[in-house]
């Protein structure tokens, strides 16, 4: 198997070109709808390179991303990006990168509209305050939520779009992990109800992401939801899919590096951790691999190489028993993974394999401890030396 080759030097981040690609051609079926992709899900340059031609352009959080997609935009490839963390010092540079801003509460708007440049669409992040998301970790619509202006104060603020100037668009989004797009029907019948004469009045609206697109078994009801608004309030749509974009195509790919029981489980040690893959910690789930059997005779505790005791991937069942040096593939792992990975204890970064449209597996980047001394604030090869006294000499 690919990613079990001797080529791989592990840890090692691998992803398949050829799925992401394929992913975004499917979705690229869906009509009268620009898509865009947000960095903050995988931000790899030469992953960005390969969506570009295929995406209308990117969604990004701050400056850096906005700074990134800006280098990697082809010619007719947007960038729409909103943050809770607007800067006073970023907002002129941000002007002149980006197409589209969604301010994330009136107050931003007030503070910062009139410091655009005017060719950049303006519009307003809406908290519908309807949530589907059970935990609220990733509940964009929780209580107290920090992520868009709720429905009903933004109702508030204005019974006409006219009462803020140059507002030409709305976006939410309010979903995780989904595939039942008639949670997106039924936001979208939510605002409307609420919102009717400001969506008259606005040229565009982002209904974001959280959808998983190829698991969904009612993407119809997608295709209902911007024929709605196309219909009735003629808007430019706009999506945002980013797990369901790379997820599927991303690897991380490991290796046994120590063998040894426990309280009769034997703990099988892997040269990557949890800190390569904080969501596996931040969720509490057990990642898919390859090749683990539900009716195996091998059971093994597999755990992460950090001195943090909740480094564990979880328990998995075998067919053969493993060996030091056995490959453990997890599988999945495009999203989320290395834009929040770290060098906790000073393990290093998986390296990163791109297996290309052409079948070849090429190493893209390779990480060292200049890369980790770069983060201590350490100068190389400066060592401080304690001055020797002459008497001493």
């Amino acid at each position: 198997m690919l990613l079990a080759s001797d080529l791989i030097s592990t840890p090692a981040f691998v992803y398949i070109e050829k799925i992401i690609q394929k992913k975004l051609h499917n979705i690229r079926k869906i009509q009268d709808c620009n898509i865009l992709y947000p960095l903050k899900t995988c931000a790899l340059a030469d992953v960005l390179r390969l969506m570009a031609p295929l995406n209308n352009g990117f969604s990004v959080s701050s400056l850096f991303e906005a700074m990134l997609a800006k280098d990697i935009a082809k010619k007719n490839n947007v960038i729409h990006i909103t943050t809770p963390g607007l800067r006073p010092d970023e907002i002129e540079n941000i002007s002149e990168l980006c197409d589209y801003i969604s301010f994330n509460s009136i107050s931003q708007w007030k503070l910062y509209h009139s410091k655009l440049k005017s060719e950049i669409k303006q519009g307003l992040r809406i908290n519908p305050q309807l949530s589907f998301v059970k935990d609220d970790r990733y509940n964009p619509c929780r209580k107290q939520s920090k992520l868009g202006i709720p429905l009903t104060e933004l109702l508030h603020e204005l019974n006409d779009i006219s009462s803020i100037k140059n507002i030409s668009g709305f976006l939410f989004h309010t979903n995780c992990e989904s595939t039942d797009f008639n949670d997106l029907l039924e936001t979208v019948k939510h605002i409307e109800a609420y919102l009717p004469s400001a969506l008259k009045k606005i040229s565009w609206i982002n209904l974001g992401g959280g959808y998983l697109f190829d698991e969904s078994e009612n993407a119809e009801v997608l295709t209902e939801t911007i024929s709605l608004l196309k219909s009735r309030y003629e808007l430019d749509i706009f999506i945002e899919p980013g797990n369901g974009t790379i997820r599927d195509a991303g690897y991380i790919v490991s290796s046994v590096i120590d063998l040894f029981k426990s309280d009769n489980r034997v703990i099988a040690v892997l040269d990557t951790t949890v800190n390569h893959m904080p969501e596996v910690f931040m969720y509490q789930y057990k990642p898919d691999i390859v090749g683990e059997s539900c009716n195996g005779k091998y059971k093994y505790i597999l755990a992460g190489a950090s001195c943090l005791a909740g480094d564990i991937f979880g328990e998995y069942k075998f067919n053969q028993p493993l060996k030091i040096g056995n490959r453990i593939i997890f599988k999945s792992m495009g999203a989320y993974t290395l834009v929040k990975a770290n060098m906790f204890n000073g393990i290093n970064l998986p390296s990163i394999y791109a297996y290309t449209l052409e079948r070849e597996l090429v190493l893209k980047r390779r990480f060292t401890y200049d890369d980790f001394i770069s983060r201590c604030v350490v100068k190389k090869n400066v060592v401080k030396r304690k001055k020797v006294c002459n008497s001493c000499s």
